[in-house]
């Protein structure tokens, strides 16, 4: 029996591969989207299971009793200064990251990627604001929405936030956190701002995961020339600054490693330059380049990986999923996509392979998926009262029972029952 294709899996597997670097040793969360990072710090809330599209009406802006009418579809446009959000991030020593960081605002099952961090680890942004971050990267779910969205009828929308008086909004649904290779982020719950206040949310802490066998800064920058060195600077200062111009960084870069063509940093920071402009191709190349100067270098898989998810390209993903983990072992979220990326290839014996490596763990209670994924090797091979186990443990452990991918194994196991290929549950 040829197994289906894990077309509802992949949803999911889209929603789990926004901040790959966080993963490993995560405590709290037991949700499978979004990269999954969560130390839950001050109260965090990850709320990062699957993707919820066009939550709360996304176009529908206009609020009764509005003694502004029309004027108000915009909360932060003409009539109203936007809402920025300014903190710090720091690794576990105290110290600042020695790269840029991308800091991220997670709501209500969506990633939006807001800005970079600075020299000193500082950021600042505005909610919502920059529509380069917000396309630049395929794992964002809504990316590219208006900012008249922000506002629905009072109501949290997909973007998480919800205007609770004017120039005041209620972001209680949304953390932060950040995203660097190698670390795992803690949460930074947020809650009420005001646009006249300034607006500090506090400290995001990064903290290095454990059995990390990869490079977080890549050795190879040590050795590189003077020249190659300052362009390479250059770049990561044009990334840094409040509104980046991309295609400079980008020049940067390419003296960087015409300079040092081994220079690996250089090549991986070249991508993230790219993936904002928007040239996926190019990214990839220089991503990939990185990785051939640099095989121990973290940076460059996760997004290699996280194009991959979002182009179907299960060797790919196999690919880097694989050489990720040889690196990061305890990646959960990577080892799950691994594993979609095995069964869609036609290799049932590495998905299970990296399923059993979960359900050795807590990784298959985070993404429950994974019993689906056991579920069909089985089915696969005929051993119907092990798939139907596997698929039990499926709905168990979901914590969307209503959901139209729980429905239809629903159904295939009363199917099932119904042709005595498997005996009635107790």
């Amino acid at each position: 029996m040829r197994v289906p294709r894990l077309i509802p899996v992949i949803t999911l597997a889209l929603a789990t591969a926004v901040a790959l670097s966080g993963q490993g040793q995560r405590g709290g969360d037991t949700g499978g989207g979004n990269s999954g990072n969560t130390g839950n710090t001050g109260g965090g809330r990850g709320n990062t299971g699957q993707s919820q599209q066009n939550q709360g009406g996304l176009n529908n802006n206009t609020r009764q009793n509005d003694p502004f009418g029309g004027q108000q579809n915009d909360p932060f446009g003409a009539q109203a200064r936007p809402l920025y959000l300014n903190g710090r991030v720091v690794t576990n020593d105290g110290l600042p990251p020695s790269e840029p960081v991308v800091v991220q605002r997670v709501c209500v099952g969506n990633t939006f990627p807001e800005g970079y961090t600075d020299s000193k680890g500082r950021f600042s942004f505005r909610v919502g604001g920059d529509a380069t971050l917000l396309t630049r990267d395929a794992s964002v779910s809504g990316a590219g929405i208006s900012q008249g969205s922000l506002m629905s009828g009072g109501a949290y929308t997909a973007v998480g936030v919800r205007q609770v008086g004017m120039g005041r909004f209620d972001l209680s649904a949304c953390v932060l956190r950040a995203e660097l290779s190698g670390y795992r982020s803690d949460d930074l719950q947020l809650g009420m701002y005001s646009v006249m206040e300034n607006n500090d949310v506090g400290t995001i802490v990064l903290h290095r995961l454990e059995g990390l066998l990869g490079d977080v800064v890549s050795a190879l920058t040590l050795q590189a020339p003077k020249a190659a060195l300052k362009a390479y600077q250059n770049g990561l200062r044009e990334m840094r600054k409040r509104k980046p111009n991309y295609k400079k960084a980008v020049t940067q870069y390419t003296k960087a490693v015409g300079e040092y063509p081994e220079f690996a940093a250089a090549w991986a920071a070249m991508g993230d330059a790219k993936l904002a402009v928007e040239d996926a191709a190019g990214a990839k190349e220089a991503y990939s380049k990185a990785v051939d100067a640099d095989p121990k270098y973290l940076k460059p898989y996760e997004p290699l990986i996280k194009m991959a998810v979002d182009q179907s390209d299960w060797t790919g993903l196999e690919t880097w999923g694989s050489a990720y983990l040889e690196l990061n072992p305890n990646a959960g979220n990577v080892r799950f996509l691994t594993a979609v990326a095995a069964l869609n290839s036609g290799k049932p014996e590495k998905a299970e392979e990296m399923v059993l490596a979960m359900q050795a763990g807590e990784d298959s209670k985070r993404y429950p998926q994974s019993y689906q994924i056991m579920g069909m090797i089985h089915e696969q091979r005929a051993e119907f009262e092990k798939a139907a186990g596997q698929y039990r443990s499926f709905i168990g452990a979901t914590n969307e029972p209503e959901s139209q991918n729980v429905q239809s194994v629903k159904r295939k196991l009363h199917e099932w029952q119904m042709l005595g290929v498997i005996q009635a549950s107790e």
